[in-house]
């Protein structure tokens, strides 16, 4: 099974539970996981995050390359169907709706794109708006079209990791 990350994990990651200097076991087993192509992720989400010059950004860009494209047919695709279902939907629960542009623009529609072009499970920390909502989310579309969309924690428990603590006590 492969996972394809948003950028949101590695934002959260930094700024909660697992930051880098307290938890480098979490960003090894990242690495790690990249390396084996477990996890994957696309371009879009790391172009989202290079606009910072931080800890998550100097992290991600030894992992470059795991950072894949989406301009593959299928891909292409899947990112057409989703632009339309987006328009049609969402203008139709309010006009004139700027949340089609702003959901449009980022990786997230791209995200759910390569997934089902590559039939990966997608994870993030977006939760689900619901229906009647004015504003596309990450889970709600991939119910839609579906794809599996998990979190941080479903995707530690699904590939059986642990962090143990070390250190004085």
């Amino acid at each position: 099974m492969t996972y394809i990350i948003d950028s949101n994990i590695f934002i959260e990651a930094q700024n909660t539970y697992y930051c880098l200097d307290v938890c480098p076991g979490f960003w090894d087993f990242l690495g790690q996981r990249f390396e084996s192509g477990e996890l994957v992720s696309i371009r879009n989400v790391y172009d989202e995050i290079a606009h910072k010059d931080d800890a998550i950004f100097d992290w991600l860009k030894a992992r470059k390359p795991y950072f894949g494209a989406v301009s593959d047919e299928a891909t292409q695709r899947n990112f057409a169907d989703i632009a339309n279902y987006v328009q049609v939907e969402y203008s139709a629960r309010k006009t004139n709706n700027p949340n089609i542009n702003s959901f449009l623009s980022v990786a997230d529609p791209w995200l759910i794109a390569k997934a089902m072009s590559t039939s990966a499970t997608l994870v993030t920390h977006e939760i689900r708006a619901g229906a009647g909502s004015f504003k596309p989310k990450i889970p709600d579309i991939c119910d839609k079209f579906g794809v599996n969309v998990i979190r941080t924690n479903e995707l530690l428990r699904n590939l059986q990791v642990r962090f143990i603590m070390e250190g004085a006590f």
